[in-house]
């Protein structure tokens, strides 16, 4: 992985991006939050009353949606902006050590997201069952408490019929926080991680945890971490950060696209009702996706190989 020229050091930088992101997007967002919220006519009493509970609102959904993408904005292109360009003083472009590549690689890289979707919603299944032992039921409870009311605004987010409700949905959770997210971990932390660790695996994967931690969901995070692990050897193996934003907006979008057909009772699969992976097609799933990434990075490195000569 090639880093251009002096950068700050990995630690510091580290700890910077992380606070960075934390004070956008935990205060700034919330705040941002509110004001569209009171913007839409919420009273702040009525805020409090609802225990947090803004489903029920006047213009619930709207107000909703526009301070998540704002607040999303905010937290991580801010975040990454803040960094990169104002503190490091560098330019978009040196996030990226190849050239943008060729259409045929994104087509490899939407069947190999495709397939991976089988065992990743193995990984779903299994995260989902994970008992904690006696001694630790409390935790248990309030993960499980925390995971009902994400679950419960996310099934709110994406009940939606209008094209337009659609367009912004898809614009938020798919192209804000398929851009925004990758900036942070893909094109910051995992670059940071790499520098100080000195070893692209290790930062690949840690990365990949601190992506999936850092959107507290508990009964959610291998499949999470392991879809960041992906989306950090994607950008490793192509050198350029638009691979890995363009394949988390498909992966996020493709989500989207599904759960607006179905509201429109077009296609009749609930993507929140599969809780169960037939293990054929998990195997498949796995043997295929492996042997997909092994033969994307040989095509990669031959590619490389060619530019060179």
């Amino acid at each position: 992985m090639y880093l251009s020229g002096k950068e700050n050091p990995a630690a510091s930088s580290v700890l910077i991006i992380l606070g960075l992101f934390l004070v956008n997007f935990l205060f700034l967002g919330s705040l941002i939050q509110i004001i569209v919220m009171l913007a839409s006519g919420v009273t702040l009493q009525g805020m409090l009353e609802s225990g947090g509970d803004f489903t029920k609102m006047p213009n619930g959904w709207l107000s909703m949606i526009v301070g998540q993408g704002l607040g999303s904005f905010v937290g991580f292109i801010g975040t990454a902006w803040l960094y990169w360009r104002i503190i490091e003083k560098k330019q978009w472009s040196d996030l990226n050590f190849k050239p943008f590549p060729k259409a045929r690689v994104f087509f490899m890289i939407i069947l190999i997201q495709v397939v991976f979707m089988g065992f990743n919603g193995w990984l779903q299944e299994i995260n989902e069952n994970i008992v904690f032992p006696e001694s630790m039921k409390g935790l248990e409870i309030w993960l499980k408490g925390m995971e009902d009311q994400l679950a419960k605004a996310t099934k709110f987010f994406t009940t939606f019929t209008s094209f337009w409700q659609f367009l912004l949905a898809f614009l938020v959770i798919a192209v804000i926080a398929g851009i925004g997210e990758e900036l942070v971990f893909r094109g910051l932390l995992m670059r940071k991680l790499f520098l100080g660790i000195k070893n692209i695996h290790v930062a690949i994967w840690l990365a990949g945890f601190i992506f999936a931690v850092i959107h507290f969901q508990f009964y959610g995070i291998l499949p999470r971490m392991m879809l960041g692990v992906l989306f950090g050897y994607l950008y490793y193996w192509t050198g350029n950060i638009w691979v890995p934003i363009l394949a988390h907006i498909f992966n996020n979008g493709l989500a989207i696209i599904i759960m607006y057909l179905y509201n429109l009772k077009i296609v009749k699969t609930d993507l929140e009702s599969i809780d169960h992976m037939p293990m054929p097609i998990v195997l498949f799933s796995l043997v295929a996706t492996i042997g997909l990434l092994f033969l994307f990075r040989n095509y990669m490195e031959s590619q490389s190989i060619e530019s060179q000569s």
